[in-house]
């Protein structure tokens, strides 16, 4: 199942839904597949979830060259991040539902 992040003056993001349950946990959310944030409820979520991830540890097992390496829900949670952020700078919900 796929998650669609999107804002009210913002773009949109889609994430898997095991991703996308994690991050909105780490925001203080339940894991519902569909919700909003009120425009001054977001910051808050942002910190929470910025603090979350700082305290988590990333994966950083070196592993060789011809192997993949799986991306961390560091680097999962960017785009949101940035989606989070250009919310607060135009101002605006966030809401999520499943993506298409």
């Amino acid at each position: 199942m796929l998650i669609e992040f999107s804002g009210e003056r913002t773009g949109s993001v889609l994430m898997f839904g095991n991703v996308a349950s994690s991050l909105l946990k780490m925001m203080g959310q339940s894991d519902n597949n569909e919700g909003a944030l009120n425009a001054e409820d977001v910051p808050a979520a942002l910190e929470k979830l910025k603090t979350a991830l700082n305290v988590m540890p990333e994966d950083d097992s070196s592993t060789e060259e011809t192997e993949d390496k799986p991306v961390s829900l560091h680097n999962r949670a960017i785009p949101l991040i940035d989606l989070l952020e250009e919310s607060i700078a135009k101002g605006g919900y966030v809401m999520w539902k499943p993506g298409k």
